[in-house]
């Protein structure tokens, strides 16, 4: 991706015509080149944050003698990160050879979809992982945490309710977290393309 957006910045993105004066193309040349690669290191650093994650819990499971939980809760994290990558894909596939202003509004629809994405992630997904986990303990029968939710005679159906209350709950966190993270890392990056695309607008108009 630094590949395209250098060769967008240097060599085909502005159109000397499309603003008021040289001076002017090259200012909005390094404001547009510095929010992009902020806002794609800060993707970057928030997947990988996802590996170390996926070590803990693994280490976890197997303190906590949850081995098979701890390595199918590292799986969904791995499955998770490799997800974010495709998404983040999307970045890679914007028409290097289009004008500023249209490369800027394009890129902020990308964000827009893979933030669209991830919330529906949280919304449904995550819900059915935690479930599923506590569909796993029942027939795994690990002595460890999770057995305390699985005592003695405790049948299929009510594990089921255990795990879909606190899958609800853990959702709910989820979705909190995701919106206060977003808002911590991204809100002042998105702010900045968000103004940045109206001045230029302004410009042009």
């Amino acid at each position: 991706m630094e590949k395209s957006i250098e060769k967008i910045w240097n060599e085909a993105f502005i159109d000397e015509q499309s603003l008021i004066a040289p001076r002017i193309n090259n200012l909005y040349n390094q404001k547009s080149k510095s929010i992009i690669n902020k806002i794609k290191r800060t993707y970057e650093f928030d997947n990988r944050g996802l590996l170390p994650i996926a070590g803990i819990v693994a280490i976890g499971g197997i303190l906590l003698s949850e081995t098979i939980i701890g390595l199918y809760g590292t799986i969904l994290i791995l499955c998770l990160y490799y997800y974010n990558t495709k998404l983040l894909s999307r970045f890679s596939n914007l028409d290097v050879k289009s004008d500023n202003l249209t490369y800027l509004k394009n890129y902020r629809k990308v964000v827009k979809s893979v933030s669209l994405a991830t919330k529906r992630m949280f919304i449904f997904v995550i819900p059915f992982v935690v479930l599923s986990i506590f569909i796993l303990a029942f027939f795994v029968k690990e002595k460890s945490f999770l057995s305390r939710f699985i005592k003695e005679g405790t049948t299929f159906l009510e594990i089921i309710g255990i795990g879909g209350l606190v899958a609800l709950i853990f959702s709910i966190i989820a979705m909190l977290a995701f919106k206060l993270s977003t808002k911590l890392l991204y809100g002042t990056l998105f702010s900045k393309l968000d103004d940045l695309i109206n001045e230029i607008e302004g410009l042009k108009s």
